[in-house]
């Protein structure tokens, strides 16, 4: 799945394609991928709205309207956005076209058609997980001190607890395994058994982490591509995740994965306590 920097990268090489352009008309080919409203309602609110600017949260994205409404977008797990030339092929697995009024379409792709849009600020609909979104990695709000209270009375292995939406936005399966590789800490680890030495070496990694991922432009492995096509390189500086029985880049022992939280874990039995 797209993870924040994966989807900062959609978010930027969208906007020249996109802001300013105005949607002529709205193609649905697979109607569950319309959260909200009802399908011919979406098409009919959004034809001609003007596009005035792209935003993200986590790892939703917010097509920003000329009447004060927005488009938001959860990409899930193989999900794209595509900016194409009208005169070129559709893109393969496209489920929904936004037609605008310049040389190309908006395609939203997607493999397994898990992700999904919706229609926000026109009847006050609230998507529940957008509005629980906790503080970004990068944002100020999110301390050792955070972290500590968030994990107080709580018996959850970290890698669960920094996969929760509502603690941090935007952490997924790899930059968790990073974040973990690079403070030391295991990812069945106790979040009641973390020291605030360790609590701030945790938020430290995470912050390093993330920072990475936006500067090498996101993490492709199989499916994950920018507006423009293209793939990020992010793959290149990864330490753990997706080197299982590989040796630590660090001491040489061989890394392990293990299920945790019924996700695959990738980590070092030597470095990580």
């Amino acid at each position: 799945m797209p993870e924040l920097p994966e989807v900062e990268q959609v978010r930027i090489s969208l906007v020249p394609h996109v802001v300013g352009r105005t949607i002529t008309a709205v193609q649905v080919d697979v109607a569950k991928m319309v959260r909200h409203p009802g399908v011919e309602e979406f098409r009919k609110n959004l034809a001609g709205r003007t596009i005035t600017g792209v935003g993200r949260r986590g790892k939703y994205l917010r097509l920003e309207l000329d009447d004060g409404s927005w488009l938001l977008v959860h990409l899930r797990m193989t999900g794209a956005l595509l900016a194409v030339k009208k005169e070129l092929p559709e893109p393969r697995f496209t489920h929904l076209v936004f037609q605008l009024d310049g040389p190309e379409n908006l395609y939203f792709t997607d493999i397994r058609k898990f992700g999904v849009v919706a229609l926000m600020g026109r009847d006050g609909y609230q998507d529940k997980g957008y509005a629980s979104l906790g503080p970004e990695p990068l944002d100020g709000e999110l301390t050792p001190q955070y972290l500590k209270e968030k994990a107080r009375g709580k018996t959850a292995v970290l890698k669960a607890f920094l996969l929760d939406q509502s603690v941090i936005a935007g952490l997924g399966n790899i930059y968790v395994d990073e974040a973990l590789f690079a403070a030391g800490m295991r990812p069945t680890r106790r979040v009641n058994r973390v020291t605030r030495k360790e609590w701030e070496a945790l938020t430290l990694a995470i912050k390093r982490v993330i920072a990475q991922g936006l500067a090498h432009h996101g993490t492709t492995f199989r499916n994950y591509q920018d507006a423009d096509g293209h793939m990020g390189d992010n793959s290149r500086y990864l330490q753990v995740y997706h080197r299982k029985g590989l040796p630590c880049l660090r001491c040489g022992t061989l890394l392990k994965q293990i299920k945790v939280s019924g996700r695959g874990s990738v980590y070092c039995p030597h470095c990580q306590k």
